[in-house]
């Protein structure tokens, strides 16, 4: 089983307007509230490819009821701490004139150390059964540097694939030793404050952290594709040209296409094309919806992976 830890979970609401005016009124087109938080949104990927998965976390009790229900709608297994506060809401703004999309983020209900420690005690006992734990997605305020890196060292034992930046990905690099890390391109550059230009530069970064115990690499580099790395192979896909509707979960989404993968060949190089393939199914939906099973299978046998 694989359990997907999301510790800020959120209501994403997508609006669509004509012509986004700053500081004047915008009539909204239309809009739709789908399931949010990152470790949420693999666990529904993991869970339309088939696998057995599970999502734990902590919510605020405002909120929760129907958080909660759109999970059961969902299908999806979970087990959530509920805390005073309420559920957070991400607000996806697309400009339809070509302006793009503005995004709008809550912080989320702030946690006592009480709190974290609570959920620590339930991760322990839920993840009892499970080989693969994902750790992804902002921290709510009240965490303190490090929380990721304290969960993984607690849940010892599991594969654990992290997927953040900053701090929190270089403490849990030196101190818990990740099985999968998967910044994108711009959260690698941000947590090493360096701009990388060439694969070479990318690869050599990536290698930094396998240095420090991280067994795999994943580097999403947007439209260009993507890189795997580990300490004896580097590895180039480049992006599947399909019809970009919404860009929001595809990193999630291929988090969910390497876990089953990983399912599937027993080896996260072998994987790397199925995490390609989810990626780019994910930007053919709209707004949060994630991932079509059928547009993943379409695509999987049209990813090109070379050796770099």
């Amino acid at each position: 089983m694989i359990t997907s830890i999301c510790l800020n979970p959120c209501f994403d609401k997508t609006v669509n307007v004509e012509s986004l005016q700053i500081g004047q009124v915008n009539r909204i087109r239309d809009a739709r509230v789908d399931l949010g938080g990152k470790g949420i949104n693999v666990a529904v990927v993991a869970g339309r490819l088939g696998l057995d998965v599970q999502c734990i976390g902590i919510m605020g009790e405002n909120g929760a009821p129907e958080l909660t229900a759109m999970m059961d709608r969902e299908g999806l297994r979970h087990h959530f701490l509920t805390v005073p506060g309420h559920v957070r809401t991400n607000m996806k703004v697309y400009s339809l004139d070509g302006q793009g999309v503005t995004e709008l983020n809550e912080p989320g209900t702030p946690l006592t150390s009480e709190m974290i420690r609570n959920f620590t005690e339930l991760a322990e006992q839920a993840t009892a059964e499970s080989d693969m734990i994902v750790l992804t997605g902002s921290l709510p305020p009240g965490c303190p540097e490090g929380t990721y890196r304290d969960l993984m060292t607690a849940l010892k034992g599991k594969k654990c694939i992290l997927d953040t930046e900053g701090k929190e990905l270089e403490l849990a690099a030196k101190g818990a030793h990740p099985f999968l890390i998967k910044p994108n391109l711009r959260e690698m550059e941000a947590t090493l404050g360096i701009e990388l230009r060439t694969m070479r530069a990318i690869r050599d970064a990536a290698l930094l952290f396998i240095k420090l115990g991280v067994q795999h690499s994943v580097v999403s580099m947007g439209a260009i594709g993507a890189m795997y790395i580990s300490a004896d192979k580097t590895l180039f896909a480049p992006a599947l040209r399909v019809e970009t509707k919404s860009t929001v979960g595809a990193g999630d989404a291929m988090i969910g296409g390497m876990l089953l993968g990983y399912e599937i060949e027993k080896d996260m190089a072998k994987a790397f094309r199925y995490g390609i393939a989810a990626g780019a199914a994910s930007v053919m939906t709209e707004g949060t919806q994630l991932i079509i099973r059928s547009d993943f299978e379409m695509l999987l046998d049209q990813v090109k992976v070379q050796e770099v």
